[in-house]
């Protein structure tokens, strides 16, 4: 796995116990306030249900095949421990229906909540309420800097913004104009994502046309729209798209080759979406950045069982030999999982090591 640059550094697991939210620099994925941060860290240092069964429940930001990965990994962790273990997407991409599912699981006797906000600002007071009950939530995948939340797993986003803008000036040795594509800008891996992508390219002579189109609530429908209103809006002007989301990258491929426009335009995305990796076999996607979400599963639910186990310290203390042993790292109140990039290049090698472990996305 190519993970050299896009990991986090070791943070001292005694920083980790002292302090759940490292300081936040710029382009780093930070762990909430200070104050808040240590709070929650300290409350839940004591095994919380030592005995008896665990439920856990993972909550995504929407539907997706990028997930269906992720699902796998609680599956397996799941059966793994004998404990109760699920998922659930909101059927809308909207705050408040994924809030409506979180309070749900809290209904339902959930013991640990794992979450990819849709809105990083706004969930903060939906993870801080259950925080304060004593239920342990961490995030995945996109975090809420500004929450109580014990933990968050998955990609620096900022990091995965780099490698894509890294990838975007070899496709554009001499300058270029391009458009990008999100979910929507209020998450923070939107942000992070976006942020990294722009410094990574700042005095190579690429432009961003305009700040990102938002797909919003329709997010397949509208992704497409979005592709091909910019394809008329800009016309020859423009060189290459961009898709920050896992449903990106399908959508800019469908409107491109409906447009006739692929020897004209590069395509780079995130996410290793069934259709995206078949376009890179194919030749129609020049790069994408994947992301881990099985791992963002299988380690999400093993947290969460361990909190209530042993406690916030004892669990992290147990996972860092396995989590540097597959080239993870802990730092603060985060553990990063790092990204690959992948060509059309080197897509076939990449898709068996998918199918090794059952996998047909990621």
């Amino acid at each position: 796995m190519r993970l050299a640059g896009l990991c986090l550094g070791v943070g001292a697991l005694a920083f980790v116990l002292a302090s759940c939210a490292p300081s936040k620099k710029e382009g780093s994925v930070s762990g909430g306030s200070s104050v808040t941060g240590e709070t929650a860290a300290v409350s839940f240092d004591k095994p919380r249900k030592p005995t008896g069964d665990v439920k856990v429940k993972l909550i995504t930001n929407g539907i997706s095949p990028f997930w269906d990965a992720m699902g796998k990994g609680l599956e397996v962790m799941k059966a793994e421990l004998g404990i109760d273990a699920t998922w659930q997407a909101p059927q809308q991409a909207d705050n408040n229906a994924q809030k409506r599912v979180f309070e749900d699981a809290l209904a339902a006797g959930a013991d640990g909540i794992g979450v990819s906000p849709i809105q990083a600002d706004a969930f903060a007071p939906v993870i801080d309420k259950a925080i304060e009950q004593g239920i342990p939530v961490i995030t995945f995948d996109s975090d809420s800097e500004k929450s109580k939340r014990l933990l968050y797993i998955g990609t620096n986003n900022y990091e995965a913004g780099r490698a894509a803008g890294e990838e975007a000036k070899k496709l554009f040795p001499k300058g270029g104009n391009l458009v990008a594509f999100v979910g929507n800008m209020s998450a923070q891996n939107a942000r992070d994502r976006y942020k990294g992508f722009l410094d990574a390219i700042e005095g190579s002579g690429i432009k961003m046309l305009q700040d990102p189109y938002e797909d919003d609530k329709d997010a397949v429908g509208r992704a497409r729209r979005n592709v091909g209103s910019a394809i008329v809006r800009y016309g020859d002007k423009l060189n290459g798209l961009v898709g920050l989301y896992s449903y990106n990258g399908p959508a800019i491929v469908d409107e491109v080759m409906k447009a006739n426009l692929r020897s004209k335009l590069k395509i780079i995305c995130f996410d290793g979406e069934p259709k995206t990796l078949k376009n890179l076999e194919a030749g129609l996607v020049d790069v994408t950045v994947v992301q881990k979400p099985y791992e963002f599963g299988r380690l999400a639910t093993e947290v969460l069982y361990l909190i209530n186990r042993k406690g916030l310290t004892a669990a992290l203390s147990e996972m860092k030999p396995e989590l540097e042993g597959m080239g993870m790292k802990i730092q603060g109140s985060v553990i990063d999982t790092g990204v690959e990039v992948i060509t059309p290049a080197n897509a076939a090698q990449f898709l068996k090591s998918l199918k090794d472990r059952g996998l047909e996305s990621t």
